[in-house]
């Protein structure tokens, strides 16, 4: 059986299929030449505008880092794990090495009693140190900067205004003592007296103590606000320093039970304090009460608790109060009301009461006399 033989294409139809490719293959060849050329003139563009942003970005990173570098104060970077990875010059300076690759912790605790060589011999540095965290990374920003400079001028200008008050001082101290010195040197004169009794020179001795005492008393108030010297603060039991006041003041102004009342105070309750300074505080107040009351003084002194962090003590009087115009000035120094006062006394106790962290103020009872009222900061128990 024979089979049918297949026809052959006529060769111009086959001349036209392959004109036909060709022309395609050539569109498709100059379509991907233009599309190659866009992307590398795209690729171009976005490669110039990249290095130009490196560039800027290097720019302000080299602006930054010299930035960082001439700063006056020290920066540290810190990693999650307390570990300084960066330091600029500076905070070298200020913390001393080793720094990189330290903890923060240890070299915080070494830079907190830095020395340095003055030419008013070896001095500590100060220095202020602030913490900032960068974001959820655990990573933070030490901030350092030298305060001691500042620290030095604020004690120059303490001292100058503390020398201006001394001046101002020293002329009313004279003033204050010339009447008891010149009544001492009378009394002097009258102890060598060949016809003078026993009892007369008694009572001569007596009143000599007494003007020698305000001697004595004008010169330590004076003395002890020029000083202004901070006491070292020490746990101490506010039931000890109230009964070494109470026993101070009754023998010393021979105060009756009924003229002295004192609230007692809990075993519990503690605070950072001066003994001394307490209960001289404390004393000054009395007196003072006791001057405002007249021939027959009734002085009350109570111990509150505000809330768990703080306890008032109140020193009240039955005397004529405070007048409205005195009131506001009363704890300013060299501020008096009496012509024998120095105006330092309050002062005195102001200041003792803020050196311990605490503040006082005066006011007009509503049922008569005046009342102290000194807030303290109290320990807690676990302290």
């Amino acid at each position: 059986m024979q089979t049918a033989q297949q026809q052959p294409i006529p060769g111009p139809e086959i001349d036209l299929a392959l004109d036909r490719a060709t022309q395609e293959l050539n569109t498709s060849y100059v379509d991907l030449c233009e599309r190659v050329e866009r992307l590398t003139q795209e690729l171009h563009q976005s490669r110039t505008q990249l290095m130009r942003e490196l560039a800027e970005k290097e720019v302000i990173f080299q602006r930054l880092s010299a930035l960082v570098q001439a700063l006056p104060g020290g920066m540290l970077l810190v990693d999650r794990h307390d570990i300084i990875r960066d330091a600029n010059p500076h905070a070298i300076e200020l913390v001393g090495e080793p720094v990189i690759g330290e903890s923060w912790s240890s070299v915080e605790r070494r830079s907190l009693n830095l020395r340095y060589e003055s030419a008013e011999g070896d001095k500590r540095r100060h220095v202020s140190v602030s913490v900032q965290p960068l974001g959820n990374s655990g990573e933070k920003l030490i901030l350092i900067t030298d305060t001691t400079a500042l620290h030095e001028s604020q004690q120059l200008e303490s001292q100058k205004r503390r020398l201006m008050a001394m001046g101002e001082m020293a002329a009313r101290l004279a003033h204050q003592i010339r009447t008891p010195i010149a009544s001492t040197t009378l009394y002097l004169a009258q102890l060598a007296r060949a016809d003078l009794k026993d009892n007369e020179r008694s009572d001569i001795c007596d009143n000599l103590s007494t003007a020698l005492r305000n001697v004595e008393g004008t010169i330590d108030s004076m003395l002890g606000f020029v000083r202004g010297d901070a006491r070292e603060l020490v746990p101490l039991f506010l039931q000890d320093v109230m009964q070494e006041f109470e026993a101070l003041v009754r023998d010393g102004l021979d105060l009756g039970v009924d003229q002295l009342t004192v609230t007692t105070v809990d075993r519990s309750v503690r605070i950072n304090g001066a003994r001394e300074d307490l209960v001289g505080a404390l004393s000054n107040l009395v007196c003072n009460a006791i001057q405002a009351s007249g021939e027959a003084p009734e002085i009350y002194v109570s111990v509150n608790a505000v809330d768990a962090g703080s306890i008032q003590i109140r020193v009240r009087d039955h005397g004529p109060g405070i007048s409205d115009e005195h009131l506001p000035h009363i704890f300013d120094p060299f501020y008096t009301t009496r012509a024998a006062g120095t105006g330092l006394g309050l002062a005195v106790v102001a200041m003792t009461v803020n050196q311990h962290g605490g503040d006082i103020s005066a006011r007009n009872h509503p049922t008569g006399g005046a009342e102290f009222v000194i807030s303290l900061p109290m320990l807690a128990p676990s302290e």
